[in-house]
């Protein structure tokens, strides 16, 4: 069956139900970007892989996790996950001609729980989950309960060698 909503026009914003988990989200200007689909997940998404959801703990075909990254929910570990492919540490969310960024989040408990990408102009995109992937002008629309804050920015070369 193809994920609700393919073939239909995209709505501007999320149902009610959904923007609710994210309190900053409705006054940042947000839009909505794709359909809803359980094919990627968040991590998966700022990294740019759309085939696949990425968890480090093994959970069978359709899942994935960089050879030589630690497993484990803890923050260091989603770090080690963009490290394994290409990604730095760096102090902030800045547009940095030349490279890819990303926004890394903790939740409350201290756990890694979002991933969010820059986009070329500099605003951020998102996938929320298994619902739509959304464009919001800073990586800090998406802070709340559900997500927690940006613990950690990365970035990564996207310069052709």
């Amino acid at each position: 069956m193809d994920p609700v909503g393919q073939g239909q026009s995209l709505p501007d914003k999320l149902i009610s139900d959904r923007e609710k988990h994210f309190p900053n989200l409705p006054a940042s200007g947000y839009r909505v970007t794709s359909h809803e689909t359980p094919k990627y997940n968040c991590v998966a998404y700022a990294a740019g892989d759309e085939q696949n959801k990425w968890d480090p703990l093994p959970m069978g075909h359709g899942y994935y996790w960089p050879p030589g990254a630690k497993r484990g929910l803890s923050i260091d570990c989603l770090i080690s996950a963009f490290e394994e492919i290409g990604f730095e540490q760096c102090l902030d969310g800045t547009i940095e001609p030349g490279y890819d960024k990303v926004a890394l989040y903790v939740n409350r408990d201290g756990e890694w729980s979002h991933a969010a990408k820059q986009l070329i102009d500099g605003r951020w995109s998102s996938k929320l989950g298994n619902w739509e992937d959304i464009m919001h002008p800073t990586p800090h629309a998406v802070n709340g309960p559900g997500y927690g804050q940006v613990f950690q920015y990365m970035k990564r070369s996207n310069q052709k060698l």
